[in-house]
C-alpha cells in the first residue's frame, strides 16, 4: 500500500517545476543552459525532489526526516519505519528509461522503497512511481564498469509499483491486441499465415514484459 498519494506527486512537482524555471532563467544570465546536459540537468534537481516530496509526506505523517548528506537516506519516515530512495530519470537518445539503484547500499537495507521520477526533456511532463520494498532479486546483476549501479528488471519490478501520475502500458499486452485482431480476420488460423501470427502471439505471452510510460503534464494551477 502506498503512503504516497497522486496529489502529493502532482504537489512536489509542481514546486519542483517552479525550481527548475528558476535554475533555468539563472544559468541563462549566465550565458549557460542547464538543458544542454540532461544528466547534469537531474543531479542539479534531485535534490529538489527529496526536498519537496518530504515536505508532502510532513504534511501527514510524524517523523519525516531529509537529511541530504552522503550516505544517509534521501527520506526517513520515522512513524512508519520507512526509508525512500529518490531518483530522477529522463528517456535515453533510445527512448529507453532505466532505474537504477545502488547495489551495495540495496544489498545492505535487504529491501527499500523506492520513488522515480520520469521527466521529460523540458521538465514540463512527467510519471511518479512509487515501489515498495525493492530487493536486489528486483535488479539486474552489476555490470562491468557500472560503478556499483544496477537496472531494475521491470517484468519484476513492476509488481511493486504503485502508479502516481502517468501511465505504465505493457508492450506485450499491446503487440497481443494486435496480433488477436489480425488472427480474427483470418479464416484458417492453420494457415502458414495463422501459423506465424500465433507464433509471434506466443512470444509476447511467454516473453518478459516490457513497459512503456506516457508522461502527464503538470502546470502549476495543480498544485
Amino acid at each position: 500500500m502506498s503512503y504516497l498519494t497522486s496529489t502529493m506527486a502532482i504537489n512536489a512537482i509542481s514546486e519542483m517545476k517552479h525550481f527548475h524555471d528558476d535554475i533555468v532563467r539563472l544559468y541563462g544570465e549566465y550565458d549557460m543552459d542547464l538543458l544542454d546536459n540532461l544528466g547534469r540537468r537531474n543531479i542539479v534537481m534531485s535534490q529538489a525532489q527529496e526536498k519537496f516530496f518530504a515536505a508532502e509526506l510532513a504534511k501527514h505523517y510524524e517523523g519525516v526526516v531529509n537529511d541530504g548528506r552522503t550516505g544517509q537516506p534521501d527520506i526517513v519516515l520515522s512513524s512508519l519505519d520507512k526509508e525512500l530512495e529518490c531518483k530522477l530519470t529522463t528517456r535515453h537518445k533510445s527512448g529507453s528509461i532505466s532505474f537504477q539503484s545502488d547495489y551495495t547500499t540495496l544489498q545492505q537495507k535487504g529491501s527499500l522503497d523506492y520513488l522515480y521520477v520520469i521527466a521529460d526533456n523540458n521538465f514540463e511532463k512527467f510519471a511518479v512511481l512509487h515501489f515498495i520494498g525493492l530487493t536486489v532479486d528486483d535488479f539486474h546483476p552489476v555490470a562491468n564498469g557500472s560503478r556499483g549501479k544496477v537496472s531494475m528488471k521491470k517484468h519484476v519490478g513492476m509488481k511493486k509499483c504503485n502508479m502516481l501520475l502517468g501511465h505504465a502500458i505493457s508492450c506485450n499486452k499491446l503487440e497481443i491486441a494486435k496480433i488477436d485482431e489480425k488472427l480474427s480476420k483470418i479464416s484458417d488460423v492453420t494457415s502458414a499465415a495463422g501459423k506465424k501470427l500465433l507464433m509471434r502471439r506466443e512470444y509476447h505471452v511467454s516473453t518478459p514484459t516490457k513497459y512503456s510510460f506516457v508522461l502527464e503534464e503538470v502546470s502549476p494551477s495543480h498544485a
